[in-house]
């Protein structure tokens, strides 16, 4: 079933957190990347680097010694209809009360009959509502390279919980309550590269030291007066969790003139923060990536050595971790244009209903004196998109 988003749930969950910022995705995309799939970590230019893999860095394009980079995407996923099914739920109790209002009692009884069908449906479904805001400046040398990286991503969740079909309790707001949980996570960070020659081979290191503020914020509601922002973004249902310091590690190597291998190893140092009942952990992260290039086209596949827990600290949403392979194609026509495709599968275990749907992925650059990328992604039953724009010399 295609995404409805209809009303009055997808504004509580997507626009608590783009108030908030300007995803949190384990691992950071960008309109290139995206477009590619997701395929980062041997094809990285000076522009994109800094999230990608630092190691890359090295690895700009002949003449590229200056790049800045501005981007802004957003993601939605609803994998099991639970926008449709929240929607449907206060559909039919508008319908309840125009019965029980004129006498209808067939037409009530029908109508808490559908809501209560629609209850014990929906356990265990959930939606998740990403944002990302990035800016970056490189700077090349010979065999060094450095960048200056800014990022705001942010994750917003929502699910049910005390759930009852119970006709009694279908109308106490204590019962059949929409949990939304978000946390915003702000990371600057500082990279370096170095490339070296083994075996008659470019080899290059990187590392990206960085600093991360966290913000998180959580609000309960029955569904049947969930309506809107009013009391989510409320001062009491936010937290400031502080900040930790990481460290990023990438790894680049040419296997021949045309094959690059790469490794992104995200959060050496990890953390975690208390919010009370639950632990939020920040994990360390490793990508693998391959890619063969040459003058007119790149290919690329990456995939993640481990399972990635989604940023969010309640054990409701641990059905949203990630473990992607991605494969990506990016098509160069003089330099003027890039045309890219790509597919990206979640295969981590024991997912259920459209979170195994593999996301088919597009994308376009252009040089206009400046660069202009656009990348987006879709499922049944999610949606997402990229737009950077920037330029180099």
């Amino acid at each position: 079933m295609s995404i409805n988003f209809k009303n009055k749930i997808l504004p509580v969950i997507a626009l608590s957190v783009i108030s908030q910022s300007v995803q949190a995705i384990p691992f950071t995309f960008e309109a290139r990347s995206l477009g590619m799939g997701g395929a980062s970590v041997a094809t990285a230019d000076l522009a994109t680097a800094a999230w990608a893999n630092p190691a890359m860095l090295t690895n700009q394009r002949p003449g590229d010694d200056f790049s800045l980079l501005i981007g802004v995407g957003a993601f939605v996923r609803d994998n099991d209809d639970l926008i449709s099914d929240i929607d449907d739920f206060q559909a039919a109790d508008d319908v309840r009360q125009v019965a029980s209002d004129s006498g209808d009692l067939i037409g009530e009884a029908t109508a808490t009959l559908e809501m209560a069908n629609i209850i014990k449906g929906i356990g265990g479904k959930d939606i998740a509502a990403d944002v990302s805001g990035v800016a970056a400046m490189g700077i090349a040398f010979e065999s060094f390279a450095m960048a200056v990286s800014i990022r705001s991503d942010a994750i917003g969740a929502g699910t049910m919980t005390n759930l009852s079909s119970n006709p009694t309790e279908l109308l106490d707001k204590s019962f059949n309550v929409l949990n939304v949980e978000g946390v915003l996570a702000t990371e600057i960070g500082v990279s370096f590269a170095k490339s070296f020659q083994v075996a008659d081979r470019k080899f290059s290191i990187g590392i990206k030291p960085k600093i991360v503020d966290l913000q998180a914020f959580s609000y309960s509601e029955g569904i049947l007066a969930v309506d809107g922002l009013n009391d989510v973004l409320d001062e009491e249902n936010k937290a400031d969790l502080g900040t930790f310091s990481t460290i990023d590690l990438g790894l680049a190597m040419d296997l021949s003139d045309s094959f690059r291998l790469g490794l992104n190893i995200r959060n050496l140092l990890t953390d975690e923060f208390d919010l009370g009942v639950n632990i939020l952990n920040f994990d360390t992260e490793a990508r693998l990536g391959l890619a063969y290039h040459n003058r007119l086209i790149t290919v690329a596949v990456d995939y993640d050595l481990i399972e990635n827990k989604p940023l969010l600290a309640n054990p409701e949403f641990g059905d949203l971790k990630t473990q992607f392979l991605a494969l990506g194609a990016e098509f160069n026509a003089f330099d003027f244009m890039q045309l890219r495709i790509g597919a990206r599968k979640n295969i981590a275990d024991n997912l259920t209903g459209g979170s195994k749907d593999t996301a088919f992925t597009a994308g376009v650059g252009l040089w206009l004196g400046f660069n202009l990328d656009v990348a987006a992604t879709f499922t049944d039953n999610s949606v997402g998109a990229f737009l950077q724009t920037g330029f180099r010399f």
